[in-house]
């Protein structure tokens, strides 16, 4: 039998002004992947990471002459678990999604130049800044999926296929380098 899940809720009011605390503290909760019940009520998934986080924003919103309630919920009414993952669920697939397709716009861009036969340092190194963005964006929406979604595997083995992509270019320019430093000599 699975062990129950614990869930926080928090509640929050912040001053008007500056708007600068509302916005950090709506970033910090999106990023976190809160769930929004309503304006300012929001559910996450109890853990230490997200108790601890949860903890940190308390601070900031107390230290900012704001209000805020930290609630650990065992069982919902009216709302089932069920519902709440699926909630959940649906805010990290439209991600994934997205996600997912800004690899495929990679592979694209990939194909392109190979098609083309611009092989050439500059584009290695364009890349694989784009893949570095990639890896960050994909773990980002890692530490937010809490209930492995339907597309937890399919964005792992895209991000793997541009990897792979990438790392064919690159020898790809290295042989191609290497041929024009032959034909110099």
């Amino acid at each position: 039998m699975r062990e129950k899940r614990k869930w926080l809720i928090l509640s929050y009011r912040v001053p008007a002004e500056p708007s600068t605390l509302r916005v950090r503290v709506w970033r910090t909760l999106k990023s976190m992947g809160a769930f929004y019940l309503q304006q300012s009520v929001c559910v996450l998934p109890l853990t230490s990471d997200i108790q601890g986080k949860a903890t940190q924003l308390q601070n900031l919103i107390a230290d900012n002459h704001g209000e805020v309630n930290l609630l650990e919920v065992e069982q919902f009414s009216g709302i089932t678990e069920e519902q709440m993952v699926a909630s959940f669920n649906q805010q990290r697939e439209v991600e994934y999604k997205e996600f997912i397709e800004s690899c495929n716009v990679f592979l694209e861009e990939i194909k392109k130049e190979t098609s083309i036969g611009n092989f050439s340092y500059h584009e290695v190194e364009e890349n694989e800044a784009e893949l570095v963005r990639l890896k960050r964006w994909h773990r980002k929406i890692l530490n937010r999926d809490f209930f492995q979604t339907k597309y937890t595997a399919d964005s792992q083995k895209k991000l793997d296929e541009c990897a792979a992509s990438l790392k064919r270019f690159t020898q790809q320019v290295y042989e191609e380098e290497g041929n024009k430093e032959g034909e110099l000599m």
